[in-house]
């Protein structure tokens, strides 16, 4: 025994040196107040960070500009939000897996080894008669054992279906990232557009401003005009220049939430095409009630709930089954050497075999299993009331899309029309100012408009562009084809 006692403590004695220098301490904050510092080995791991050497490496084509079908392609490729939903779809495909290894017999193999010493005295003999017998007995082998269940009143199969409604609700939350995708793709794509555009309207107050000023100063020098005019005109275009570099920094900040949806670091560079797509300028006169319709029975999030439903459904029967008895037939093998040291020596092995047909049925656990069904037909209903809320939601959703579709089409209509008359109406203040029919204050308040005009039309067709792809998302129908498509 003390052999053995030695072993074991040099076997401790060893791991304690192996794994002490392997042992790093961490300690929480000493200070609410104070900033934790952490120790040197974790800065170190800080510095080597092999996601961002690995986003570091994803590279669009530098010399050439995307068009909206191409960001679709990166976008799908890169970013972590659908490969997230697929790890998600593919983790519950392991489920059904997991539920459906119950209808198999469930094999287990094992080994065991035993030591057994044993002293013996003559019972009445004092002192112990001779030399008492010493047992040293040593006996190890394998073992193998096999169970299947027969019966358990429909429990295994209801897990089943568990998981795979489940997967179902998985897969089409996969779907539902994937459209969501699209349509942050979409909004990035215009909205970067949209700041470019914002930015050469910029650049044509800071012209037309200019144009204005030169005139004011012109005037001025020849004395036809007072100071006054020279100051307000100046004014207007240095305001148009504070508003230009406004514009400059939108673009930046549009191009990085492009980058981010594309799935690339901020500082990528990345270049658009002009969208090609052909602006509605008709109201659509599909009903709204006929869309709603669509929206319901095409929107992946509500597919989602209808499954996620049905497998709180299937949870019902899963945890009935276990107020029940549950029938297995098993057997098993064993196979043991033995190893007596006594004098003479002996050995032997034996073989065992067993079967058996098992009836387990917890007849009284505490109301445990009672308590686990009653949470299980909650769930169910907090699982239907969820999918209400859901339906009702994505019928408003499709309703306040449709209205802001409709709403967009008037809106860049109008857009269109401001623009043309102020367009116009700043030329001939211009004209008229250089001739001496319109004061400084015309001019200036015609220019005004004509910014607000451009301001308002790029404002018109982003709005008119993420509408219509806010409609197609609410109705379920943004999917890759269609997102690919948007620019035929």
């Amino acid at each position: 025994m003390k052999k053995f006692t030695g072993i074991i403590t040099g076997v401790l004695v060893v791991g304690l040196i192996l794994v002490g220098p392997g042992c790093r301490m961490v300690k929480p904050p000493e200070d609410p107040a104070a900033e934790w510092t952490p120790p040197d080995w974790a800065r170190e791991e800080q510095e080597t960070d092999p996601v961002q050497d690995s986003l570091r490496k994803r590279v669009v084509e530098p010399d050439q500009p995307l068009s909206l079908a191409r960001c679709v392609e990166i976008s799908l490729a890169n970013n972590p939000s659908t490969r997230q939903a697929w790890a998600s779809a593919r983790a519950a495909a392991a489920l059904i897996g997991q539920a459906e290894s119950q209808l198999y017999p469930q094999l287990t193999v094992s080994g065991k080894g035993a030591y057994l010493k044993q002293k013996y005295s003559f019972k009445g003999a004092s002192p112990p008669i001779g030399n008492s017998p010493d047992t040293d007995q040593f006996n190890y082998g394998p073992g193998l054992d096999l169970t299947y269940l027969l019966f358990d009143f429909g429990g295994v199969r209801a897990g089943v279906e568990e998981a795979r409604q489940t997967l179902l609700a998985a897969n089409f939350s996969f779907n539902q990232a994937i459209q969501d995708l699209m349509l942050n793709v979409e909004k990035a794509y215009y909205g970067f557009y949209s700041s470019q555009a914002a930015l050469d309207a910029a650049r044509a107050d800071v012209k037309d401003t200019s144009r204005a000023m030169e005139a004011a100063h012109q005037k001025f020098q020849v004395g036809l005009v007072s100071k006054l005019d020279d100051l307000q005109a100046r004014s207007s275009y240095e305001d148009s220049l504070y508003k230009l570099e406004a514009a400059k920094g939108d673009v930046k900040s549009a191009k990085a939430v492009l980058a981010e949806t594309l799935g690339l670091p901020a500082d990528a560079k990345i270049e658009i095409t002009k969208p090609t797509r052909k602006l509605p300028t008709e109201i659509s006169d599909e009903d709204v009630s006929k869309l709603i319709e669509k929206g319901l029975k095409n929107r992946p999030d509500i597919s989602a709930q209808r499954s996620t439903l049905r497998a709180k459904e299937a949870a019902v029967g899963v945890v009935e089954s276990a107020l029940w008895p549950e029938l297995n037939l098993g057997g098993s093998a064993d196979k043991n050497w033995y190893s007596y040291r006594t004098d003479p020596e002996l050995y032997n092995d034996s073989y065992m075999y067993t079967g058996y047909l098992s009836l387990q049925w917890d007849i009284f656990t505490g109301f445990y299993d009672l308590n686990r069904k009653r949470e299980a037909r909650e769930e169910v209903e907090k699982a239907r009331e969820s999918l209400v809320e859901a339906e009702l939601g994505a019928s408003a959703d499709v309703w306040t899309k449709y209205y802001a579709f409709n709403t967009a089409v008037g809106k860049y209509k109008f857009s269109l029309a401001f623009l043309s008359t102020s367009q116009e109406s700043y030329n001939l203040a211009l004209e008229s100012y250089n001739t001496g029919l319109k004061s400084i204050l015309d001019l200036l308040q015609s220019q005004s408009s004509l910014s607000s005009a451009r301001s308002q039309l790029i404002g018109a067709e982003k709005d008119l562009f993420t509408a219509l792809a806010a409609l197609a998302h609410a109705t379920g129908s943004l999917g890759v084809r269609e997102a690919e498509g948007a620019e035929q």
